[in-house]
């Protein structure tokens, strides 16, 4: 019944392929990883673990965020939100209060918006918060700086080409690589002409695994584009933070345990499906 209401409805648009593919997880989830990925990936965990233990210096201010049910102010960050998981939300309070960005600009706005600028009120910051988003999942015009209501596709390059060194653009988009997407024109337009030093985060990355199976459900394509650029040109993109491996790995996800056995956040997501890293 759910797929014929996706099928009729005028909300969903379908895709029609002559070739049958079959969906499903290449890499990971029950199988290897990517081998040349996981290496480089791997590569450099020691600095991901010196990272995390920097996130442990602003455990204190973790402890002061509530579960959605029970936080009333909708322009607070909350922990099991639906959209952005506990591990993203550590690293992007801490690394927005690290890097201490002059210009914070995400594609794609809400839980995350609520993040960023609780850390920049707690961490004295005066970076600025440019949203880019048509529809954003939650009422956050109040917390950006510039509120731009667009799609990515029809935004003009003067936005991100203003980005500098240690500026952060944030993409939480459709994640499908589409003709004319979001993410179609963010590899092909916007990636190659960023500067050095531009911060980089996209969301909903398993890499060097691939896509649950409910993800290639729905198409999500994303990461392959990443990968590719990782896979061809790895001395551009130095990793940061790749969340989902993290999540995998018991002495990285270890690193923050003394968060989470706090005893408000016994019942928090603690996963992350966040990559990071800046432009070399």
């Amino acid at each position: 019944m759910k797929q014929l209401y996706k099928f009729l409805s005028s909300r969903y648009q379908n895709l029609f392929l002559e070739y049958k593919v079959n969906f499903a997880p290449r890499y990971g989830n029950g199988l290897p990883p990517h081998l040349q990925l996981y290496e480089l990936i791997n590569s450099q965990r020691s600095d991901y673990k010196r990272l995390l233990e920097q996130c442990l210096e602003f455990k204190t201010h973790f402890f002061e965020f509530k579960v959605l049910k029970d936080e009333s102010n909708p322009e607070l960050p909350a922990w099991n939100n639906g959209f952005l998981p506990g591990l993203d939300i550590v690293t992007l309070y801490c690394l927005v209060a690290l890097i201490r960005p002059n210009v914070y600009l995400e594609i794609g706005s809400g839980n995350s918006t609520k993040v960023v600028r609780q850390s920049i009120r707690k961490n004295n910051l005066q970076s600025k918060v440019i949203s880019i988003d048509p529809q954003p999942r939650a009422e956050i015009d109040a917390l950006a700086d510039v509120v731009i209501r667009q799609t990515l596709e029809t935004a003009t390059y003067s936005i991100t080409d203003a980005l500098d060194e240690n500026d952060i653009l944030f993409i939480d988009n459709s994640h499908r690589i589409l003709p004319n997407s979001d993410s179609t024109v963010f590899f092909l337009e916007i990636l190659p002409r960023l500067k050095k030093g531009v911060v980089v985060h996209l969301h909903d990355i398993y890499l060097p695994y691939d896509y649950p199976q409910f993800m290639c459900d729905r198409f999500y394509s994303e990461q392959y584009g990443l990968a590719i650029y990782l896979l061809a040109n790895p001395d551009r993109y130095k990793f940061i933070l790749p969340n989902y491996f993290v999540s995998e790995d018991s002495e990285l996800s270890g690193v923050l345990d003394e968060v989470w056995e706090n005893q408000s956040l016994r019942q928090v997501e603690k996963h992350g499906g966040s990559f990071w890293f800046v432009i070399q």
